[in-house]
């Protein structure tokens, strides 16, 4: 039998940013068009189509073990690992390091939109005096963006953000300095995200959180058997089922 967190020591929220709280440019754009999008924003003459080709080619030459570059990265490294690998199969004139970084930073810049069901959820669960936070693996452009979305709500003090810290999700690291960063012993946090193991798993049995969320918000995930103290919803609204608390 699972066991399920104890949210009546609960003291503090911490959230994941990206299809978290907020997503990029569009619910309806894919991952492909957004990288296009992105990589547009620098110069780089691409297309939707041309990004995918760039994609299916790195993918064949991981396979053949002729490159080692992860395709899921969540670290800034690997990140720009990747980049480089799509502008060299672009044809683009720079794959440098620095430029590579420009395009890293730049994601947090692009336009950004709060799910609906974020505003409404935070207020009420800061109205009931939970500690609020944001832990996010990105670079340091982020914050403005969270600023101008959610400042009046989770202040900046508030923010752990990897490339500041030097270490990424699911480090055990990072979730204790997120906790600290509140004042909170990690044993009175939760975790909400949008990835099950990077964010909701890892909370528990990394950063020895008291329970990890997971935000399914395509609802693919009901006949998973999760691990103890983690738990799935499909909106940040049914934070306030397992806490106790209206929303």
């Amino acid at each position: 039998m699972t066991v399920s967190p104890d949210f009546a020591v609960v003291t503090a929220v911490l959230f994941d940013w990206d299809f978290t709280l907020a997503y990029s440019l569009g619910l309806d754009v894919s991952h492909i068009a957004r990288t296009a999008v992105l990589f547009q924003t620098y110069g780089v003459a691409c297309t939707e189509a041309d990004v995918a080709a760039a994609q299916a080619s790195l993918e064949a030459d991981i396979a053949h073990g002729t490159v080692a570059v992860s395709l899921r990265p969540q670290k800034k490294r690997e990140i720009i690992q990747l980049y480089r690998q799509l502008l060299r199969r672009l044809g683009h004139s720079d794959d440098s390091y620095n430029f590579a970084y420009e395009i890293y930073a730049g994601y947090g810049r692009l336009p950004h939109r709060l799910f609906d069901d974020v505003l409404p959820t935070l207020r009420q669960l800061k109205a009931r005096q939970l500690q609020l936070g944001i832990l996010s693996n990105h670079s340091s452009s982020v914050r403005q963006t969270i600023k101008q979305l959610l400042g009046d709500i989770i202040p900046q003090e508030r923010l752990t953000v990897s490339e500041e810290v030097g270490v990424h999700k699911p480090s055990k690291t990072i979730f204790r300095q997120a906790a600290a960063r509140l004042r909170q012993d990690p044993a009175r946090c939760l975790y909400v995200g949008d990835n099950l193991e990077v964010d909701a798993i890892a909370a528990v049995t990394n950063g020895g959180f008291a329970g990890g969320i997971w935000v399914d918000r395509a609802d693919e995930g009901g006949q998973l058997q999760l691990p103890d103290k983690v738990l799935r919803i499909t909106s940040l609204a049914q934070l306030s089922l397992f806490l106790g608390r209206k929303v």
